[in-house]
This record gives structure tokens, C-alpha cells and sequence, in this order.
């Protein structure tokens, strides 16, 4: 086989063991919403019990709610038609990325590191139809669950999005989100211990909007995490950095570009002559319920929003 083919296998073995957790949690999560809807119909209907016996009226208060969550709805509509364009439509950055990553890679080379590109990327993904526009080679997960190696490597386009438009006291269950993993291979020269540096380029922007007060709740939260692995005939083990963005508001409203580049490093023994693949995993999710409400983390509209891994520093010591 062909060092090529060599890498290939073994790192579709990686992805089986790591895509096999996240579907796990898919099910997991789903089972959980189930369960919280399973009971929803009796406690509505004691909530209505109480309501009626203190003399609501159930018909107005019906209406009211309908009313309320329909002018929530349209605001937000109007809100995402003046905004979201700004950001979609912005400047493009990956001029100034490369110069970048050229500066970084001659102060690396006059270090006599060893730099590597990405060989591959993945995707996970609760509901596979966010794969509608990507090429790639792709498989099927339980329930609606998916992944895809795409064909460009070296740009990650993903997003997620929360929108849960119900009242505080109805179940509103979300999936895990989406999940992007970077790898990177190579086979060490010698027995040591190896300082890697991964450079990545983040550009992307997130909306937040939510109105809570005294009579309703509503919520609006995004987050970015990111994680480092080795594998060498198993999984070294995760090194899991603090939150790149992590904003969980009652009461906001605001459209915020993203634009850093940020150093994740690990370091751990590799044995001389065989394989290992390092990678990068990140999770972007977004949640947010109530009428109105509304979450969205975004490195894929446009042309101007991405991740770009730079590259991989490697150095034995």
C-alpha cells in the first residue's frame, strides 16, 4: 500500500471511533427531548387547571400568547433582513491571512520546525442537509446524522443556528452542534517528545437577539470550542482550551464580526517510524428559545467567512 492509502485507513478508522461518540450524543440528546415532551401534555393541562381556576380567560389568554409570539416572530424577521447582510456581504480577509501565515512560517522554519498543511477535514453534523452544498466524500448517522470528508481541506465552511420560538414552560430540545476536525499527518523521525503548534484563522460573525421580561423568558447563547488530540496507535487524549466564544444573554440584540487567529498547542512522546495524526476539533453551537429569540454562529456565508487552519508546527525536544 501507498503511504497515501496508509494514511487514509488509519484515519478513517479514527473518524469511525470519534463520529460513533457523536452520534451517541445525537441519540442521547433526542432521548432526552422525548422524554421532557412525553409529559408535556399532562402538565399543560394542570397549568390550564390552575389558569382557568383563578379566573384567567383561557380563550383571550390564548390569543394574547398567539398574538405575542406572531409580532416577536415578524420583528425578528425584519431584525435578520437589516443586519445579516452586512455581515454575510463583508470584506474579504484571506489576503492578509497568507501574509500572516508566510511570516509565521519563515519565523517557524528559521526554528527548524517542521511545518505541515492539512491532509484532511471532517464534518459532523445532527442533521446531514447542512452538507446540501458541500462536496465531499459523505456517509449516514442514526436518526437524521451525517459527516463529510469535503474535498477542500484547507477552508472550513460551517455554521449553526437556535431558534426555539415557544412559551418557558414547553419542552424545546436542540441538538448538539455542529462539529469540524482538522488533521494533520505525518510519521516522526525519531523517539521524542514533540511540541506541536497548530495556527488557525477564525472569520465569522454571530447575532444574538433576545427580549426577556417579567411575563415571558426568552434566551439567546452561542459558543465556540476547541480541542486538541494525537493519535498514535490510540488516542493520546484531549486538550481542550477555554471557549473561543462563549455569550449566553437574556436581553440583547447584536450582529458581531469575528476575525482572530488563535495558537493551540500540544505536546506529547511519539514513537519514531510510524504514523500519527494530529487534529484539531472544534464545536460551534448555538441556542436560543422564545419568541423572537434567536442565536446564530457563522463561518460559512459568503465568501468572507471561514476557518482557515494555517498550518501545523511540529519539533521534537
Amino acid at each position: 500500500m501507498s503511504t497515501t492509502d496508509v494514511l487514509d485507513k488509519y484515519l478513517r478508522e479514527i473518524h469511525d471511533a470519534r463520529f460513533k461518540e457523536f452520534e451517541e450524543n445525537v441519540v442521547r440528546r433526542q432521548a432526552l427531548f422525548e422524554r421532557a415532551k412525553k409529559f408535556e401534555q399532562s402538565r399543560d393541562k394542570r397549568r390550564r387547571e390552575f389558569l382557568k381556576g383563578i379566573g384567567v380567560d383561557l380563550v383571550a389568554f390564548d390569543r394574547e400568547q398567539e398574538k405575542e409570539l406572531k409580532s416577536q416572530e415578524q420583528e425578528l424577521k425584519a431584525y435578520l433582513d437589516e443586519f445579516k447582510p452586512k455581515a454575510v456581504s463583508r470584506p474579504l480577509l484571506q489576503a492578509a491571512d497568507l501574509k500572516d501565515a508566510a511570516l509565521r512560517a519563515g519565523a517557524f522554519g528559521e526554528a527548524k520546525h517542521r511545518l505541515l498543511h492539512p491532509y484532511a477535514s471532517t464534518l459532523f453534523a445532527a442533521d446531514k442537509g447542512v452538507f446540501k452544498d458541500v462536496s465531499g466524500v459523505s456517509g449516514d448517522g442514526a436518526i437524521n446524522s451525517g459527516w463529510i470528508f469535503p474535498d477542500e481541506a484547507g477552508k472550513i465552511r460551517v455554521k449553526n443556528t437556535g431558534h426555539c420560538p415557544v412559551a418557558c414552560f414547553f419542552a424545546c430540545g436542540g441538538p448538539p452542534g455542529e462539529e469540524f476536525a482538522v488533521h494533520f499527518a505525518f510519521t516522526p523521525a525519531t523517539t521524542a517528545n514533540y511540541e506541536m503548534t497548530a495556527v488557525f484563522a477564525f472569520h465569522g460573525f454571530y447575532i444574538l437577539r433576545s427580549d426577556d421580561s417579567w411575563y415571558n423568558c426568552r434566551n439567546a447563547k452561542v459558543k465556540l470550542t476547541v480541542s486538541m488530540n494525537a493519535h498514535q496507535y490510540v488516542d493520546v487524549g484531549w486538550k481542550v482550551f477555554p471557549a473561543l466564544i462563549d455569550r449566553d444573554e437574556d436581553n440583547v440584540e447584536e450582529v458581531t464580526t469575528y476575525d482572530r487567529t488563535h495558537f493551540f498547542d500540544y505536546t506529547t512522546v511519539l514513537k519514531g517510524g510510524d504514523p500519527a495524526i494530529v487534529t484539531v476539533k472544534g464545536v460551534i453551537d448555538a441556542d436560543a428559545r422564545g419568541g423572537g429569540a434567536y442565536a446564530e454562529l457563522n463561518f460559512e456565508a459568503g465568501t468572507a467567512n471561514y476557518i482557515e487552519p494555517l498550518l501545523l508546527s511540529v519539533q521534537h525536544v
